[in-house]
């Protein structure tokens, strides 16, 4: 009998640790993206290098569909044919380059979504280039979507799931 009590405490100890390190985590990693986005506001913060953008439109289709999240490495390192994340103001799109222009020795790229019938009217520069696409992730971003729609329930789902938590470990 003692044994079990024994294995219970234990498993409750490792499953607390696991908890506070996962939470740990995830205040670390978003102290990081605050501090890039207020040191540098004009760039969209990374992690490691790399950054993820959720995608709304169906420029990219067939490649990348509403609802995937692209993952950009920044690198210097552009080539036409590569599908790169730029800034435009306050968007950021995703597009393939289709041409390299030298304009008064300035290295500029000509882009267009694989499903618009034109190329973008603006060229882009090396500043407003995020990054080149390294992968995606299917459909997360319509999830990401809802929840960032219906951040109110969500907060209030995670706060009833702490109080209960807690109501529970004082058990």
């Amino acid at each position: 009998m003692k044994n079990k009590s024994e294995n219970k405490k234990m498993f409750k100890k490792v499953k607390n640790i696991i908890e506070y390190t996962i939470i740990f985590l995830v205040i670390f990693v978003n102290a990081i993206l605050i501090f890039q986005s207020v040191h540098n506001p004009s760039k969209t913060p990374s992690i490691f290098g790399k950054k993820a953008f959720v995608i709304i439109s169906g420029s990219m289709i067939p490649e990348i569909q509403i609802g995937d999240v692209v993952v950009v490495n920044e690198t210097d390192d552009v080539h036409v044919g590569d599908v790169i994340a730029f800034r435009r103001e306050s968007t950021v799109i995703v597009h393939r380059i289709v041409k390299e222009m030298n304009i008064n020795g300035a290295i500029m790229y000509q882009t267009k979504g694989d499903n618009n019938n034109v190329e973008d009217k603006e060229l882009v520069g090396m500043s407003a280039i995020e990054g080149v696409m390294i992968g995606k992730i299917p459909f997360i971003g319509k999830i990401l979507m809802w929840l960032y729609n219906n951040l109110s329930i969500v907060i209030a789902v995670v706060i009833i799931l702490f109080i209960i938590k807690y109501y529970f470990d004082k058990r």
